[in-house]
């Protein structure tokens, strides 16, 4: 699928999939910018004793001036950074002596820099951020298009979340290679899942020669055949907003596991439906980046794309 969004739903289901991404297009450019220029002026003269530390975050800017019985906690606190960030920022280590009028520099707004193949969706998996709050922090709108060298700005405090690399999971038009290791065999304790559907398995699991990963595999279906729950849980997500997906299934189970049918040509659920293992969820074909009917589908542990050829029974 393209390099637009279906990599959060997962940090939002989890945290909150993985997608059939695809190939780069050419939306227009997010520009990184900092978080404003403004500082703090000191406070006048208050004692330890009567000054109680501030609650709540507010916009420190690239800077926050020193006042009278600040701490680096508190600061961090206030400013909504991490306390170990503002003192490598500022090269200060333990205790943190501070003295009233110095001016304590923000750590600088992490970003991520798009790859081939990456999506804001597989962007906010990697990072535990749902791809909705990538979205708004970038000022993007859906169908949430992102291109290769654009820098997504992450939240502070956002960390490598899943060892997964996002690369494309589009179906090659030639028979794929499996990987070259063994998939391990499905955890202990995890739901036993069904086919969505019977058919051809025309992209398995896994990265491709060319670099393209899968992160499901896609199946031969035909046009208005029935897709069916994998298993018992709730639907979590149902529509067509990431480009490239077309008519999108997401299915939370037991275990924090999520399935994902994508592809529809009808969905035939709505977000929060308890569904049943087997119930009909949507009717399959061609919607989103693929130019035949087939069902792209994935299970998920957590934020792990998992072989669903080692789930199925």
């Amino acid at each position: 699928m393209r390099v637009t969004s279906l990599i959060c739903l997962i940090a939002v289901v989890s945290a909150s999939l993985a997608a059939c991404a695809s190939g780069p297009r050419e939306p227009a450019r997010v520009d990184y910018r900092s978080f404003g220029n403004g500082s703090n002026t000191p406070s006048s003269s208050a004692s330890s004793s009567s000054r109680s530390p501030q609650r709540g975050t507010m916009n420190c800017g690239s800077g926050y001036t020193v006042r009278t019985n600040d701490t680096l906690s508190e600061i961090a606190e206030r400013c909504g950074v991490s306390m170990s960030d503002l003192a490598s920022t500022n090269g200060l280590s333990a205790p943190y002596t501070l003295r009233v009028g110095q001016t304590v520099a923000m750590p600088r707004p992490p970003v991520h820099v798009v790859q081939r193949g990456e999506n804001l969706y597989r962007i906010g998996l990697r990072y535990g951020v749902p791809f909705q709050q990538l979205a708004s922090h970038n000022g993007l709108r859906a169908p949430y298009e992102i291109e290769i060298g654009q820098q997504i700005r992450l939240p502070h405090g956002a960390q490598v979340a899943s060892t997964t690399s996002g690369g494309s999971s589009r179906a090659p038009t030639s028979r794929p290679t499996n990987d070259r290791h063994t998939p391990p065999p499905a955890e202990a304790g995890a739901p036993s899942f069904d086919w969505p559907i019977r058919g051809q398995v025309l992209s398995s699991f896994g990265r491709r020669p060319n670099g393209e990963r899968n992160d499901g595999i896609n199946i031969e279906a035909a046009t208005g055949a029935e897709v069916r729950a994998a298993a018992p849980g709730q639907v979590v997500y149902a529509g067509s907003e990431l480009a490239g997906y077309g008519q999108l299934v997401l299915v939370r189970h037991s275990g924090g596991f999520v399935t994902a049918y994508a592809h529809n040509s009808r969905l035939l659920v709505r977000e929060g439906d308890q569904i049943s293992r087997g119930q009909i969820i949507a009717q399959a074909g061609a919607t989103g980046t693929v130019d035949r009917p087939q069902v792209h589908f994935e299970i998920r542990s957590g934020v792990n794309p998992v072989d669903p050829m080692s789930y199925l029974r």
